[in-house]
């Protein structure tokens, strides 16, 4: 498998079908935090469930080496579901290398993984300098976080970005609702920013559950309302928010419940530009009401 995932990087071509949205299970959420605390959530955008079992594996290319590392996986993704995977580290006892991950990402995972650290067989072992590859039987590339044969540095970050933050290094990503497949070929130019939103280092509240317009496909006739948010975190107060159809509100809120901040929109658009009034840096709610009377909420992050 390692040889055939070799030879096709070094053609330049990835071994795969022809992708579709909403056809295979792409990766939603990939935890690089401190110590051991390293997951990776996996979304079946499908509305049949998908038997893992012999046919997927995944895991890290090691400080750019080009041959990717690949752990069999197993169990069971239901439609529109996730399967959460962990390293396996649990012993409360444990020093050095065997300190126990963090007992809230535990409590969320379905099926700890690696627990054994071999340098020539570490495929969970991620740091933020690694590509990370979902692949279906054996040469289909499904996903790709970051970019194989790359070695970035201390991780990826967003191309031009002054403020040059790492995305892939002590961070939680979160798959954008807007995205329906992964990533099947290999980038020339990672930009985390383009599909990912990021959270603070150990952010485990989200996993368990995705939002993908993918869910939608079948149960309405109309597309499922969207928006994402950017920066996030922000370190001034200020974000942006674009949304997938048009906005009537945003109502920002505390984690008290304490409302923040409110604006109703005076004409129709999908974009607005938010400064939060003498906010201390922490956790905020934000609530868009679109124009169709629909709602969602999703967290901002005031560093």
């Amino acid at each position: 498998m390692k040889k055939t995932l070799l030879l096709a990087f070094s053609c330049g071509i990835v071994l795969t079908t022809a992708a579709q949205n909403c056809s295979d299970i792409f990766i939603s959420e990939y935890v690089e935090g401190t110590y051991n605390n390293k997951a990776i959530e996996l979304y079946n955008p499908t509305a049949n469930p998908i038997v893992l079992d012999g046919q997927y594996s995944m895991g890290r290319d090691r400080d750019g080496a080009g041959v990717p590392m690949l752990l069999g996986i197993t169990g069971t993704i239901q439609p529109y579901g996730v399967r959460v995977f962990t390293l396996d580290k649990r012993d409360p006892l444990g020093v050095g290398q065997e300190v126990p991950i963090d007992s809230a990402l535990q409590a969320v995972t379905d099926t700890f993984v690696n627990p054994v650290y071999v340098q020539t067989n570490s495929p969970m072992y991620f740091n933020g300098d690694d590509a990370f590859v979902l692949v279906k039987g054996g040469n289909t590339i499904l996903d790709i976080i970051g970019k194989i044969g790359e070695d970035p540095g201390s991780g990826w970050w967003v191309p031009g970005d002054p403020n040059t933050r790492w995305w892939t290094t002590d961070n939680t990503l979160i798959r954008k609702p807007s995205i329906q497949l992964g990533v099947t070929a290999n980038p020339d130019v990672f930009d985390p920013s383009l599909e990912w939103d990021s959270l603070p280092s150990n952010t485990y509240d989200s996993l368990g559950f995705h939002r993908c317009a993918c869910g939608i496909v079948g149960v309405f006739e109309h597309t499922a309302p969207s928006f994402s948010m950017f920066p996030n975190p922000m370190s001034d107060g200020q974000f942006a928010i674009r949304a997938s159809q048009e906005l009537a509100a945003i109502t920002i809120l505390s984690t008290s419940g304490q409302q923040i901040f409110q604006t109703k929109m005076a004409y129709a658009t999908q974009f607005a530009n938010i400064t939060l009034p003498e906010a201390a840096p922490g956790i905020y709610f934000v609530e868009v009401l679109f124009a169709d009377g629909r709602r969602m909420t999703q967290k901002v992050y005031y560093r």
